[in-house]
């Protein structure tokens, strides 16, 4: 087994997470969408800029590498709690890295004194946050170019310690 380790996002990352979240959609993603739906949500491989500027809006981004430093899975806080991405590699997917990154990200949220976690989740992801002590709040069916898509707004509320 290859080790893993969790460190905060480098901007020579922006490149590898592209590819981790095309990955992520393209081939997990099938395990419950359809080729036309995970075609529409990654139609291409995103543009490294646009990950190097959401990874600098104030947003916390940790990354999984492997033993070469190359990511393999990356996860999102905004400061409101809400956790946009978390997307693992194909070959890490169900190993237990995306429990590490979300165990991780919970952690930071606390340290920050944050109330509530929230995310709209994938059917692959729903699991993990259900498993996480999430509550399903909705199923929410969405149009995507031109695709029909779904994916289940959830939320966790955080017991911040008193000081």
């Amino acid at each position: 087994m290859v080790h893993r380790r969790i460190r905060p996002y480098e901007s020579k990352d922006a490149p590898f997470l592209c590819a981790v979240f095309f990955n992520a959609v393209r081939v997990v993603g099938l395990h419950a969408y359809s080729e036309e739906q995970v075609e529409a949500w990654a139609p291409m491989t995103p543009d490294p800029a646009a990950f190097e500027a959401r990874a600098r809006d104030g947003r916390l981004v940790l990354v999984v590498v492997d033993d070469s430093d190359v990511p393999v899975a990356y996860g999102e806080l905004e400061r409101n709690g809400h956790i946009d991405h978390l997307y693992c590699r194909s070959e890490v997917s169900g190993t237990g890295v995306g429990s590490a990154l979300y165990d991780q990200l919970e952690e930071n949220a606390r340290e920050h004194q944050m109330t509530k976690l929230f995310v709209e989740a994938s059917e692959v992801a729903r699991r993990l946050f259900l498993a996480k002590g999430f509550t399903e709040i909705r199923r929410q069916e969405f149009c995507l170019r031109g695709v029909l898509l779904h994916n289940y707004m959830m939320e966790k509320w955080l017991l911040v310690p008193p000081k």
